[in-house]
């Protein structure tokens, strides 16, 4: 099987009431490593040896991509339509096994083999009620889950698909980045995109013709609408927030058809493997030091692959694509990085830049929780989960609860000031598949959050800061530098980050007054989380004591020196020799690493402009 799931006998405390950590919890990660631990993918490429189709690896190409994750697959997609040009594309995960198309299941990829599992380093102002401060493993839920496997980020998030605020664009071009308004970037958008809803009609705004599907899911609860009709009621605009206007709520659209997940390896590899010969793909290749000769031209790159190294060449240009936390790690392995810091790892400097500096994270608050009565909750017995997840595999065409993503599908964007340009509020919603376990044991129950996104009696509404003010780091292993990086990302270091947050619970919390949830008796739970409850709930105290408390964080990191970025770097990024490492860098596209106020790696459809 390509797929191992989370390690429920490490991640489960002793005598914790959380169900997943029962006999329960083991018989159904059991259940989907048998239906849907496979992959397809796999299973295709194991025919192709068989008859003789699969390329072998060669040892120069035109071009190099580290990183087949979220913007890697759309790189050498458009590099190979150039019959021309040789493609290597190289991804330190395995294939995408089979679990990661279903939508309802999306929680259970956090924390298994196809997440990097990355941690955090304590700072004494976050993850308080966490053992060291850390919000790490074991016993913890990573606090930044990243995709290791082919489609990267895009293979195991959420699924939502958001482009991100036209004001970070329009931010980007003010800099000197050449190309990259809002304005310019629109037609890349819609070419990459394929969307099978009325927004398809807008062509101002979205594609019908891409390579991306985008559609709604074809299962969508009634909490899920109840809590979009809430956010209007309380005074957000229903919105498309993909096209003019970001402020307001919606049923999201994601990156589905029929039911099931479309990543960037379904998307873009998938129809192209094996029919285009000047693609090779190398998985469980995991690339540890690009070549640079003595002008700075990067001419290659050194990976490990089943415990042996190779070395692949590149006539052209090398495009590290390995994500927001690998990609500064391999230019710091390579010597890109600052001085004193490889030095003393003993890495013979190349270049001495703040790589790794600016490390920050969209700062998150999920300490409220929203409560269904049994009219509105979508709880099932046990006996009922497992049925559903077979009857899910069963069906040639997805449909039923585990075809859609359960309160995730309700997004909003608000403003906490009027005077705003842009909003400074996002709300994304987890399920709490029994909150009265999950009031008692938090920490633990986010942690074995595997159940699927369908089955729930509450909702927790996230509150996220999309313009946090705290800065932190990205350091080397001085114990194992090709290990997980140290990462300090010193959450709420300014504390200013405090101030939307508190704001954004207010004006959640002002939803309880809404027809839409006292129609249906969805009220807020008033009783204190256990690590907080000295103080009384919902004031200003009690919400800062839970932001410190819990991980506050997951999402979108940035981890890169202003020259590596900007230079400018987007501009060079696209239009300049990609071999040249300096301030004519080789080009760093992947999910998470360009500043934006919000988004899903759906923005890297964007590598479609740098690969030309």
């Amino acid at each position: 099987m390509i797929w191992q799931p989370l390690n429920l006998t490490e991640a489960c405390p002793p005598y914790t009431p959380i169900s997943a950590c029962s006999d329960f919890g083991l018989v159904y990660l059991s259940l989907l490593v048998q239906l849907y631990g496979g992959s397809s993918d796999k299973r295709k490429q194991q025919v192709c040896e068989r008859e003789g189709r699969k390329s072998k690896r060669h040892s120069e190409y035109d071009f190099i991509v580290v990183g087949a994750g979220a913007a890697g697959c759309v790189i050498a997609n458009r590099l190979t339509e150039n019959p021309k040009w040789k493609v290597l594309l190289l991804e330190a995960g395995p294939e995408e096994p089979d679990v990661t198309l279903v939508p309802g299941l999306s929680t259970a990829l956090l924390g298994s083999n196809i997440d990097w599992q990355y941690s955090t380093e304590p700072n004494g102002k976050s993850c308080l009620a966490h053992p060291g401060g850390r919000c790490a493993w074991p016993r913890r839920r990573y606090v930044w889950y990243r995709g290791k496997t082919m489609g990267g980020s895009s293979s195991i998030n959420s699924l939502a698909y958001i482009r991100g605020n036209r004001l970070d664009y329009d931010a980007w071009a003010a800099l000197g980045n050449e190309g990259w308004s809002y304005k310019e970037v629109l037609p890349f958008f819609r070419k990459s995109e394929r969307n099978m809803n009325v927004e398809a009609l807008d062509s101002k705004y979205h594609g019908a013709k891409g390579e991306q599907y985008v559609s709604r899911y074809p299962y969508i609860d009634e909490p899920s609408l109840m809590l979009t009709e809430a956010f209007n009621q309380g005074g957000l605009p229903l919105t498309d927030y993909n096209a003019a206007h970001q402020v307001g709520t919606m049923q999201a659209q994601a990156v589905s058809l029929d039911g099931e997940r479309v990543s960037t390896n379904i998307a873009f590899i998938q129809p192209i493997r094996n029919k285009r010969p000047n693609l090779d793909i190398e998985t469980n290749s995991e690339a540890i030091k690009i070549l640079i000769d003595e002008d700075n031209n990067a001419y290659g790159i050194v990976y490990v692959k089943d415990g042996k190294k190779y070395t692949a060449y590149a006539k052209k240009e090398v495009i590290i694509s390995a994500g927001s936390i690998n990609s500064p790690k391999l230019l710091m392995l390579s010597g890109i990085g600052p001085k004193k810091h490889l030095e003393n790892l003993g890495i013979p400097v190349v270049q001495d830049l703040a790589v790794g500096e600016n490390l920050h994270d969209h700062v998150t608050f999920n300490g409220i929780i929203l409560a269904l009565p049994n009219k509105t909750s979508t709880a099932v017995s046990e006996e009922e989960i497992l049925t559903a997840v077979k009857d899910y595999a069963k069906m040639k065409f997805k449909r039923g609860p585990l075809s859609g993503n359960g309160p995730v599908n309700s997004v909003s964007f608000l403003k906490t000031d009027p005077e705003l340009d842009a909003p400074d509020i996002q709300y994304q919603v987890d399920h709490a598949p029994n909150w009265r376990e999950f009031i008692q044991d938090p920490i633990t129950a986010e942690n074995v959050a595997i159940m699927p996104t369908a089955f729930y009696d509450a909702v927790i509404p996230r509150t996220m800061n999309l313009v946090p003010k705290s800065r932190g780091v990205l350091l080397l292993n001085e114990t194992d530098p090709n290990g997980h990086p140290l990462l300090y990302p010193n959450y709420f270091g300014d504390e200013r980050d405090f101030i939307p947050l508190l704001k954004g619970v207010r004006f959640l919390l002002s939803l309880e007054k809404t027809e839409a949830f006292r129609s249906r008796g969805a009220y807020f739970v008033r009783q204190p989380m256990p690590h907080c409850k000295h103080y009384e709930w919902g004031t200003d105290e009690y919400l800062i004591c839970l932001m410190k408390a819990d991980r506050p964080g997951n999402t979108t990191t940035m981890v890169c020196h202003k020259a590596l970025l900007l230079c400018s770097g987007l501009k060079c990024g696209c239009r300049c020799n990609y071999r040249h490492i300096g301030l004519t860098p080789t080009p760093q596209v992947d999910g998470h690493r360009v500043e934006l106020r919000r988004t899903s790696p759906s923005h890297t459809l964007l590598a479609a402009k740098c690969s030309f």
